[in-house]
């Protein structure tokens, strides 16, 4: 029996104000909720899609819960990250531009350190495997590492330390960004010293294409991690074949991370479902502020919208939702209220200027429920 539009909405209505746990399936694709699933009869195929909007209760979730302190080991590219703050005073007489007057310096943990410092600060254990060099960076790196309770497992090496530095003038955030940066993989004396860092209950693997995260590195890692039955959850490389991470739990990518890996596929739905398939994992895919895709591994495939914020630095969001996607299945979450509470700890980071960490409460009350009907996905 073929449905009209307003036919559909009131079922799906009805649906939730009976208080049944369901996922909404529309056209063999799952809208996310707070429910478990049912399944909704098709509607006749269409030339173009619609989105239809619900709004379903959801349960406020914890990301540490029950008196739970889980160990995270966290490997990757430790970056440090450098703002330089303070106030636009006159136009620059040299080229166009202005003068900034910088009043203050602030470092903070950048790249896998700041995944780190995000694990940290929502009350996991946290160890970190990465390389410092023997220079100033390194020694502010290794401060604040140690300033967040954060247990290290570091190679110091002749490689200096990499670091990225940013401007923020009146509050705002600078277009311009200097980087040093060592690209070259680490010898292999330093991924077998890396490869022994403790395991905890979770590996987070947070790639930036540094040269830290070799092959072999990622195999050691693997089978050992494996051979404990830990998840493994992966931030890639751009541009890195995703084979290069072996048989893990979990891929985080952004879009145009998945893009580049995705080849001629660029639906977002069939995208999602694509990768998943094609690597043996679940993979969630985020596209900002238009949200995140989400396939299991063999599962269903949503989509997410993004919790409406306002945005003044990007900065750290992929590392948030790692974590908070990670904490969120380790403490015994399904996927899809992972997700959602990652998007909340994602809204709450991007609203802050800089990598900051997240409150251990992340729950919503009212969260939009899409449907997305597209018979061409």
């Amino acid at each position: 029996m073929a449905w009209g539009t307003g036919e559909r909405l009131l079922r799906l209505r009805r649906h939730a104000a009976s208080g049944w746990r369901s996922a909404l399936a529309c056209n063999g694709i799952v809208a996310a909720s707070s429910f478990t699933t049912t399944t909704i009869p098709p509607r006749k195929p269409r030339q173009s899609g619609r989105l239809y909007t619900l709004f379903c209760r959801t349960e406020s979730l914890s990301i540490v819960e029950n008196g739970k302190r889980p160990h995270i080991t966290v490997v990757g590219d430790l970056i440090l990250d450098r703002y330089l703050i303070g106030d636009a005073t006159k136009l620059n007489p040299e080229q166009p531009g202005v003068v900034i007057r910088v009043d203050k310096e602030e470092d903070r943990l950048g790249g896998a350190a700041a995944v780190a410092m995000i694990a940290a600060g929502l009350g996991a254990r946290v160890t970190l495997a990465g390389v410092v060099g023997r220079d100033e960076a390194g020694d502010r790196l290794r401060r604040l590492i140690d300033a967040h309770g954060i247990e290290p497992h570091l190679w110091i090496g002749d490689r200096p330390t990499t670091w990225k530095q940013r401007i923020v003038a009146r509050g705002q955030l600078r277009p311009d960004r200097c980087d040093r940066e060592v690209t070259m993989p680490i010898s292999d004396l330093a991924a077998r010293f890396l490869s022994e860092v403790p395991l905890g209950d979770m590996l987070l693997v947070s790639d930036y294409g540094k040269g830290i995260c070799t092959s072999r590195l990622l195999q050691t890692l693997g089978d050992r991690a494996r051979a404990a039955s830990s998840p493994i959850l992966v931030d890639p490389a751009r541009g890195r074949d995703w084979s290069d991470y072996g048989q893990v739990t979990l891929i985080k990518a952004n879009r145009i991370e998945a893009l580049g890996i995705a080849g001629q596929e660029t639906r977002p739905l069939a995208m999602a479902r694509r990768l998943a398939d094609e690597h043996r994992c679940s993979v969630v895919v985020t596209y900002g502020g238009h949200g995140m895709v989400v396939a299991e591994r063999e599962g269903e495939t949503w989509y997410f919208p993004a919790k409406a914020t306002d945005v003044r630095d990007v900065c750290g969001a992929g590392d948030t939702v790692l974590v908070a996607l990670g904490l969120a299945l380790l403490d015994g979450n399904s996927l899809q209220a992972s997700v959602r509470l990652a998007i909340s700890a994602a809204a709450h980071q991007v609203a802050q200027l800089g990598t900051v960490g997240v409150n251990h409460s992340m729950g919503c009350t009212l969260f939009p429920v899409l449907a997305l009907v597209d018979d061409n996905a």
